[in-house]
């Protein structure tokens, strides 16, 4: 059964509170006989509901005489009162969280996970559209002949292009980086595809360029996965590299922009 002891008080407090409602008003010693409250106890339970407001004293009484104030407001006064405890409590959890994060960046290495391609193309193709759900407010994507380009994963892109195209709805900004050699080799399936999303949506852009050497895609510019080229095959790749290290992730969108300026606009057909 529920009582005000799980609303903050002392069982002592809730006691005295209970009696001194029942006494409308009374003394401090009418207060203990009616709440079995001790009386070399009951002076401190009744400050404390003083202190808590849910009590008062009548001014200009002797002996002292105490109020209960009423129970809804009684009941409200305490419930903001454990509100207050809640919030200060997540402030000090969320300071001690960011100051053990900070203090583990420092001592751990470059922060990332590994995804191997071996787990299949399904799975590859979730982590994609797992990252374009993800996204808010940009999504860069890079991608070569190599490296984890498109070719051999043709189904993974066919699969997730409808996920690009939900990510293009939400106002996400889009803009795609590809060597001019994948861009004359994809697939015309693809480039059809690729041409209705440009026509079809101003925050959705892709130019072409000869320096760019990796796959990779950035989401709101604080988060990067890194396509790890098979070094046997380049059409494949071995997995990829989620990294969230915040000067990494920096480091590598600055080298991004200059790129991406010097780099040729690709009109829709």
């Amino acid at each position: 059964m529920t009582s005000l002891r799980d609303l903050g008080l002392s069982s002592y407090e809730e006691k005295a509170y209970r009696g001194l409602l029942t006494l409308r008003s009374g003394t401090a010693e009418e207060v203990s006989e009616a709440s079995e409250v001790p009386m070399g106890r009951i002076y401190d339970v009744l400050s404390s509901l003083e202190s808590q407001n849910v009590i008062r004293r009548q001014p200009d009484r002797h002996p002292r005489t105490y109020v209960a104030v009423e129970p809804d407001r009684t009941v409200d006064r305490l419930l903001t009162a454990r509100r207050r405890d809640l919030h200060r409590q997540q402030t000090q959890y969320e300071t001690v969280a960011a100051e053990v994060l900070t203090e583990l960046e420092t001592i751990a290495p470059v922060e990332g996970h590994f995804w191997p391609a071996t787990v299949g193309q399904d799975e590859i193709a979730e982590l994609l559209a797992d990252r374009l759900d993800a996204a808010t407010n940009s999504l860069i994507i890079t991608a070569t002949t190599t490296a984890g380009g498109l070719f051999g994963f043709e189904e993974v892109y066919t699969q997730t292009i409808d996920r690009l195209a939900d990510t293009l709805e939400r106002g996400v900004s889009v803009r795609f980086l590809f060597t001019n050699q994948l861009a004359e080799e994809m697939p015309p399936s693809l480039v059809a595809e690729l041409d209705q999303l440009l026509n079809a949506h101003e925050n959705f852009e892709l130019r072409t360029t000869t320096t760019l050497y990796n796959t990779y895609d950035a989401i709101d510019m604080e988060n990067i996965c890194v396509y790890v080229a098979n070094p046997f095959d380049q059409n494949s790749i071995l997995g990829t590299v989620q990294v969230t290290n915040e000067n990494i992730v920096q480091f590598v969108q600055n080298q991004w922009q200059p790129q991406w300026e010097a780099a040729s606009s690709t009109e829709s057909s």
